[in-house]
């Protein structure tokens, strides 16, 4: 199976995210399905289904002596430039990709590095539109203006999209789709993302540092998770595209695609949807994204109680907020699967007069009624170009996802779980 550290590299964006998933998934035997044909599923039996090439959700259909969902959930983008179509801007001696701004990310942490072209193309064949995955033979680059002409950069600095993001693509005059391809490109959906390798930090290389760390390494683990499980239920993986900018897509987490996965595996299986309703209002939901590790240079940007701030390599993170889908019972329910497989966490309260970023966890347990807890792990420099997280808590949340997928979650009322 591919390494996280191939995985981290080779994932793009979210398209080469949902290729490399697909690729993991045929390698442990998965079946790709699709939501327009009659399924036959079986006790025992891996499957998947895509989205728009960039979400992906598989499943595993355990013992069905017991019926019930364990959920996990991730999204696969991360903050990125959006090239706008075939448009350059030529001027100056050279050729510019216009870009537009793809989530939030760190602006200047994209200055002055390697970057590469990627996404996929819409070609026109004489078979009809297709789609091709592409990412640049080449690196393209956004210089930073020298400290000579802006004297006050390290003192603030200011970046405006249009003008100062926008890449060199190549000397005099350029054209993007012929770098790509030499077929006819009537469409695309291409980004400008950083084309780091990974790699390890600190004396005793307790430190990963990548792109796309923010979620990629979660995707990762509940991929990993999900193909070595024995669910006494369903086990369910999520990967949604499209949370870095709120997630209203055909294939993000607040479309109906999740929902009718659930509501056609309960069908194909012959339970009725009252059936459904009832396992959902047990079902336990892990909505898995980074959260914030306490930055070593900035400790009063975090909450005042040390009990409430998170660290590097300090285990899994359970993160409380307004915002989050985060409650007692569902981190009981979550610290609890950690006790009894003796994997380390810890707990996470913003600062209260600062407001955080929301999640897939909100959006999930409203539409499914189901428990619900964020998790994450500890990271710095979050949407940079070039994240970091502890080395040994990648291990602490495999082993977490891998405990939960088999865990035997059971609703008795009455707010009483047992989970065996």
């Amino acid at each position: 199976m591919i390494s996280l550290k191939e995985f981290l590299q080779q994932s793009y964006t979210a398209y080469h995210v949902v290729a490399n998933a697909k690729a993991m998934l045929n390698e442990q035997g998965f079946e790709q399905l699709r939501m327009s044909r009659q399924w036959d599923l079986k006790e025992g039996g891996k499957y998947y289904v895509t989205k728009n090439d960039s979400t992906i959700i598989a499943f595993v259909v355990g013992d069905l002596s017991h019926y019930g969902y364990n959920i996990v959930e991730t999204h696969n983008d991360s903050p990125a430039l959006r090239v706008k179509g075939n448009g350059t801007v030529t001027a100056n001696g050279v050729t510019r990709l216009n870009v537009e701004q793809y989530g939030g990310g760190l602006l200047y942490s994209m200055l002055d590095r390697p970057l590469k072209v990627c996404g996929r193309l819409i070609l026109r064949t004489e078979q009809g539109l297709c789609t091709q995955l592409v990412q640049s033979d080449y690196n393209v680059v956004i210089p930073s203006l020298a400290i000579h002409q802006n004297r006050s950069a390290n003192d603030s600095l200011s970046l405006n999209v249009q003008k100062d993001m926008l890449p060199l693509l190549c000397e005099g005059e350029g054209d993007l789709y012929s770098t790509l391809t030499d077929q006819q490109v009537v469409d695309a959906d291409l980004f400008v993302v950083p084309d780091e390798q990974p790699f390890y930090a600190g004396v005793d290389s307790e430190f990963l540092c990548a792109p796309r760390l923010d979620n990629l390494c979660n995707v990762y683990s509940s991929l990993v998770a999900v193909t070595d499980c024995l669910p006494k239920g369903i086990a369910v993986c999520a990967c949604f595209d499209n949370e870095e900018i709120g997630s209203m897509t055909k294939q993000g987490a607040k479309s109906d695609f999740l929902p009718s996965l659930l509501k056609k595996i309960n069908a194909t299986l012959d339970y009725t949807e009252q059936d459904l309703v009832a396992v959902l209002n047990s079902a336990v939901i892990l909505s898995v994204d980074n959260g914030h590790a306490v930055h070593p240079a900035h400790p009063d940007k975090y909450d005042i109680c040390q009990s409430g701030q998170a660290y590097m390599n300090g285990g899994v993170v359970v993160k409380h907020n307004v915002h989050y889908a985060t409650d007692g019972m569902s981190a009981a329910i979550v610290k609890t699967i950690m006790d009894n497989n003796d994997i380390p966490y810890q707990d996470y309260y913003n600062r209260s007069d600062a407001s955080c970023g929301s999640t897939l966890g909100l959006i999930t347990s409203t539409m499914l009624q189901a428990n619900t807890c964020d998790i994450g792990l500890a990271q710095l420099a979050m949407h940079s170009a070039v994240e970091t997280v502890g080395r040994r808590d990648i291990k602490c949340m495999q082993q977490l996802l891998s405990a939960f997928f088999d865990a035997k979650l059971v609703c008795e009322g009455n707010g009483k779980y047992t989970i065996g």
